[in-house]
C-alpha cells in the first residue's frame, strides 16, 4: 500500500514533495477524483454540513481549529 500525504507550507515534512497547480497535468483532476472514489486516496472530513448550516461550516472553518476537510452538502 502506498502511502500519501497533502502537505501546505513553505517547507513540507521530510518526505513529502511539494507540488501544486503548475505540476498537474490536463487529466489530473480526472485521476485524483478516481483515487478518491475508489478509496486509494482518503480524504480526512472534519465535520459535514448541509447547505442550510453554511454560516456554522464557515464559523468552525474560520476558528482554525480544523486539520481537514468541511463538507458542504447539497
Amino acid at each position: 500500500m502506498r502511502r500519501l500525504a497533502l502537505a501546505d507550507g513553505p517547507a513540507p515534512p521530510p518526505g513529502v514533495r511539494k507540488t501544486g497547480a503548475l505540476d498537474a497535468g490536463p487529466d489530473s483532476l480526472e485521476r485524483i477524483a478516481e483515487a478518491i472514489r475508489s478509496g486509494e486516496i482518503t480524504v480526512p472530513t472534519a465535520a459535514t454540513y448541509p447547505v442550510e448550516q453554511i454560516r456554522e461550516a464557515v464559523t468552525t472553518q474560520a476558528q482554525r481549529h480544523v486539520h481537514s476537510k468541511i463538507v458542504i452538502t447539497l
